[in-house]
């Protein structure tokens, strides 16, 4: 049973769902631009959609891979100043003044695609594409980096586009050649994108990637933080990738042998452990989430549990509300309910591991992890599992998981997966992430997280813990979260289009950062207790507006005289902000 899987998998393109994987054809513009190249008379202009743009640009004084490690910058018309060179291209200066959907060449936001599904590598633009149309109408500057993908190994990927966000903030500054805020950068991306895009807004500005970035000659002295990231099914938290598969979907397996059905229940039980070492806080009430044991040996009970089935039955409610239907919701404490609602909408589709293949290294992420291209295992759960059960297989896993066994800067297969693992920056955490990323990071303060529900290619605690660990954060501003019922492994959304509703979450967010860029520290407006989970009582004069962290009024108070009072029951955790006047400050609900 586990081979069958295993091939059906293959066939359906490494598992990553329907999106095109880029890596596969050519990749890179054919006139290439040095690092470091002065670039103010080497745009290009299409008439058509009105964008200069430049492509061929090498974002780092090294490439390992040069086909790939090139970047293209595109930009509304409005925003350049151009004089024709009389050879095709153009001498551009950013124009100050100039508008595109109420956006300036200063306040425009850059969107940064990242479509590597499967991990792959992404294909630098060799040249116009009208795809970007789509967001510099809207006023956006979109900067495309190609970059190194799983036959390169992990963290390389997400280094080359760290090294390109680097030189765009480096063109931006040095040779003010280029429009847009560099406060305001947003990534997104679906499966191995999306994962990577998570991974861009965990782990921005850390030094755990300083070697990568020597050995390919990035650029010092800039930052490489986003200031938000969008995630569609993103494939990662990959340290506990294969115990939270179990968990969730190992219910769901039949004919499994003896061996096979003891590694499902060791890794379903690893992740219940996993779960109450973590001390996961429900995003309402505070509680913290545990799971409890169960007969069946898959932990299926506890506040955690409980949770799961909220999240379920609240993508219910909204596909009912959204669809005019009436699909039944689930208990959330009847210990059959979890498995119900998978053998009908989520059933594995995987082997075991469902990311780390035990008998055959098959998974892209066995490329991902291994050394160079070279597929090798990276799961110690799970080699304890094997070495109990399987042990024919475990001395490959004994092989890839020595410390001896590194990669061209010398890190070890378990501090790669670390530095691909978002909750490693996320969480401080003494069992898991001892001594690991967290506090060595600029975590991104915009996250907008989308997965449908029905994909087997991961299993739902993947989005859900991801939530669980940015919601629970102070520097994180807003976590905008849902599964999506009746979809798969795809772009998910209640409705609308995914294209549409990246760009309104960019637009609510960048007004929401001009809200948070007006706190100030002023005697005519006090706030208090702060945080609170209660009564908040504000001091001012006139009308008191009170903003969640995407920037839209969710209270007014009107004609307030000296003080007055609100209670922030119904209001959800997190970052606010209380305006009156010109005057505001920030409030942390919790």
């Amino acid at each position: 049973m586990k081979k069958q899987i295993i091939l059906l998998t293959i066939l359906l393109g490494l598992g990553f769902g329907c999106m095109a994987q880029p890596g596969g054809g050519s990749s890179g513009a054919s006139t290439t631009y040095d690092f470091g190249t002065a670039i103010n008379g080497l745009w290009q202009y299409n008439s058509s959609s009105d964008v200069y743009y430049i492509v061929g640009l090498f974002y780092c004084a090294s490439p390992a891979a040069e086909s790939y490690e090139q970047m293209g910058i595109f930009v509304p018309g409005a925003y350049m100043d151009a004089t024709a060179n009389g050879d095709g291209t153009y001498t551009c200066t950013v124009n100050t003044t100039a508008t595109v959907n109420g956006y300036t060449s200063a306040t425009a936001p850059i969107v940064f695609p990242v479509n590597t599904s499967g991990y792959s590598a992404q294909s630098a633009p060799s040249g116009y594409s009208s795809s970007v149309a789509t967001y510099t109408v809207k006023g956006f500057v979109y900067l495309w980096a190609g970059c190194r993908g799983r036959d390169h190994g992990a963290p390389l990927g997400v280094t080359d586009m760290k090294a390109a966000i680097r030189y765009f903030r480096y063109l931006k500054a040095e040779q003010q050649a280029v429009p847009g805020n560099v406060d305001l950068i947003f990534t997104f991306g679906h499966s191995g994108g999306g994962a990577q895009s998570s991974l861009l807004g965990a782990s921005g500005n850390s030094s755990l990637y300083d070697d990568y970035m020597t050995a390919i000659g990035a650029k010092t002295g800039y930052d490489d933080n986003v200031c938000g990231s969008m995630c569609w099914c993103p494939i990662t938290n990959l340290d506990q990738g294969d115990a939270a598969y179990e968990w969730n979907m190992g219910l769901t397996r039949s004919n499994l042998g003896s061996a096979d059905q003891n590694i499902s229940k060791g890794l379903a039980a690893e992740f219940a452990e996993y779960v109450n070492a973590i001390g996961f806080k429900h995003p309402t009430s505070g509680a913290t989430l545990t799971l409890s044991a169960t007969d069946n040996g898959y932990y299926q009970s506890g506040s955690y549990y409980e949770y799961v089935m909220e999240v379920i039955n609240d993508a219910v409610t909204r596909y009912n509300t959204y669809n005019g239907a009436s699909v039944s919701t689930y208990s959330t404490t009847d210990a059959t309910a979890l498995y119900s609602f998978a053998a009908a909408h989520k059933t594995a589709t995987k082997g075991l591991g469902a990311f780390d293949d035990y008998d055959q290294k098959g998974q892209a992420e066995n490329t991902l992890f291994g050394i160079a291209g070279t597929a090798g295992h990276f799961d110690k759960f799970l080699a304890e599992l094997v070495q109990q059960y399987a042990s024919s297989y475990y001395s490959d896993f004994s092989a890839d998981l020595a410390t001896s066994n590194v990669d061209a800067v010398g890190k070890t297969v378990e501090e790669r997966l670390m530095m691909y693992s978002p909750l490693y920056y996320l969480i401080d955490n003494d069992t898991y992430y001892n001594g690991g990323g967290s506090g060595t990071s600029t975590v991104a303060k915009y996250w907008r997280i989308r997965t449908g529900i029905t994909q087997g290619d991961a299993p739902l605690c993947t989005e859900i813990d991801l939530a669980l660990a940015l919601q629970n954060r102070s520097d994180v501003t807003s976590v905008d979260f849902e599964t999506i019922w009746n979809k798969g492994h795809t772009e998910a959304e209640d409705s609308g289009s995914a294209s549409d509703n990246f760009i309104s979450w960019v637009e609510e967010c960048a007004a929401a950062t001009g809200v948070a860029e007006q706190t100030t520290t002023d005697e005519n407006l006090k706030v208090y207790p702060n945080p609170v989970n209660g009564l908040v009582t504000v001091e001012a004069t006139g009308n008191v507006l009170i903003y969640n962290g995407m920037g839209q009024v969710v209270k007014q108070i009107n004609g307030v005289e000296e003080k007055a009072s609100f209670s922030t029951e119904g209001f959800a955790a997190g970052v606010y902000y209380v305006k009156s006047g010109s005057a505001v400050q920030k409030l942390v609900i919790e």
